[in-house]
């Protein structure tokens, strides 16, 4: 009997103990889940207003962003979304793509479009992944969503120097 009771006691040991060394996998965000309205702010220099960005998902991974604020400031544009833990980076697409990095992006560049949503053996986020196989060192990126804290950033590049680009930070509503 005390063999029995050693040898249950070991094993639920032995269970416990390997189901508190798993991690829990992370979250794969949509663009279902950045998609609403983001209130904030638009800086340019040392100038302030109240912004606006609109954002909708075109499909899982491609969102639209329409960028406003009451002063004249007017833009929308089309990006590609990419896991990377509690953000989601944003990255170019298509033809624009091309315009910014000078090369179209090639076959799958996302890891959920390879069954692999947040890294696999290679332990790569699909961010790291599509920095990895889709860009060269010192290629920009330019905005996120913090997940965790229900926020957007995104820098408008206006090709004159950092100091005169537009910065837009927004929590969504």
């Amino acid at each position: 009997m005390r063999k029995f009771v050693f040898f249950a006691i070991s094993m639920l040991f032995a269970l416990l103990l390997a189901s508190c060394s798993k991690s829990i996998p992370a979250k794969y965000y949509s663009a279902r889940d950045v998609a609403g309205t983001y209130k904030g702010s638009l800086v340019t220099g040392n100038l302030k207003h109240d912004g606006t960005a609109d954002v909708s998902a075109v499909n899982d991974s491609i969102i639209n962003i329409h960028c406003y604020d009451s002063v004249g400031f007017d833009t929308t544009f089309v990006m590609e979304l990419y896991q990377n833990g509690d953000s989601v980076m944003l990255c170019s697409t298509g033809q624009d793509f091309y315009n910014q990095y000078g090369h179209y992006m090639t076959g799958q560049h996302h890891m959920y479009e390879m069954g692999n949503m947040m890294g696999g053996s290679s332990g790569m986020t699909d961010w790291q992944q599509h920095i990895s196989s889709q860009h060269q060192a010192g290629d920009m990126h330019y905005g996120d969503f913090d997940m965790e804290h229900g926020t957007f950033n995104y820098w408008f590049d206006n090709h004159s120097g950092a100091q005169n680009g537009t910065t837009f930070y927004g929590k969504r509503q």
